[in-house]
């Protein structure tokens, strides 16, 4: 082989080297970028893109399974009010697994960006779900590990009562949009993220009025009578059933999601 000749092959070789070396430095800086993201941060970007829609994702029955484990929890603001956990958001046996693995659990899939964005979109969806879902008034089986947790709850059962729907559907629930939704990721942490679950107005459940049974009895058909100047005359006995028929809209909130049927939902692609 002539020296030009061993020259130009030795010039090629080095050119591929450094080719090949330069690819693999690119892909490891992508690599490191990944990484470098937190699960907070990859959420948060899930979080903007799902609710920077108007129209609702379609209900699927991807959906309805994440619905069927969402935790609720009464919301310590003033009177309270159901909502749903808005740091564990989804029921499992395993303490120690995250939102997303939960919810990888219940859709069957190893898939976790499928998982996290299905469990945001079921955030856009639980005050709809709430709206449509069917659930006729009768006695519902509660979870043996929720029993505790849950008022009105006898014997493993609560009465579901038609007044409870009412007030689930004509309550003041609070969606997060705008300033709100961007406080999410501001909240989150990579341990412990949030995520913009909705949740009924503890300060004004169902109305205006700085008394919230007054609200209640006029959402439920039946209102106070009211005295000469106006005011509603508050009965004590009335008043104490509708602070505990209050308190039992977080058991009604779970038991819809346990077990309310929606129409028209969208197949799995």
């Amino acid at each position: 082989m002539s020296l030009p000749v061993h020259r130009r092959l030795l010039r090629a070789l080095w050119r591929g080297v450094w080719g090949l070396g330069a690819a693999v430095l690119l892909f490891l800086g992508w690599r490191i970028a990944v990484l470098a993201t937190t699960p907070a941060e990859r959420q948060a970007d899930v979080v903007q893109q799902v609710f920077s829609t108007e129209a609702l994702p379609p209900f699927t029955p991807e959906h309805l399974a994440l619905v069927r484990g969402l935790r609720v929890w009464w919301l310590p603001v003033e009177s309270g009010a159901p909502g749903v956990d808005p740091r564990q958001p989804l029921r499992g046996a395993d303490s120690s697994a995250s939102s997303v693995q939960l919810a990888q659990q219940l859709l069957a899939t190893d898939d976790a960006a499928l998982a996290m964005r299905r469990l945001v979109e079921v955030a856009r969806w639980v005050y709809p779900f709430v709206e449509r879902a069917r659930l006729a008034p009768g006695r519902y089986a509660v979870p043996a590990e929720l029993q505790a947790q849950l008022p009105g709850v006898q014997q493993g059962q609560f009465q579901l009562r038609a007044e409870h729907l009412t007030l689930l559907r004509g309550a003041i629930w609070q969606e997060l949009t705008g300033p709100s939704l961007d406080a999410v990721p501001a909240e989150s942490t990579e341990a412990e993220p949030l995520w913009p679950m909705p949740f009924i107005d503890g300060k004004r459940p169902y109305g205006d009025r700085s008394y919230y049974t007054i609200d209640m009895a006029e959402l439920l058909g039946s209102p106070f009578a009211l005295d000469a100047r106006g005011h509603a005359i508050i009965v004590p006995a009335r008043d104490a059933a509708l602070k505990r028929l209050h308190e039992e809209t977080l058991t009604a909130l779970q038991l819809l999601f346990l077990y309310g049927e929606m129409d028209g939902m969208a197949p799995l692609r």
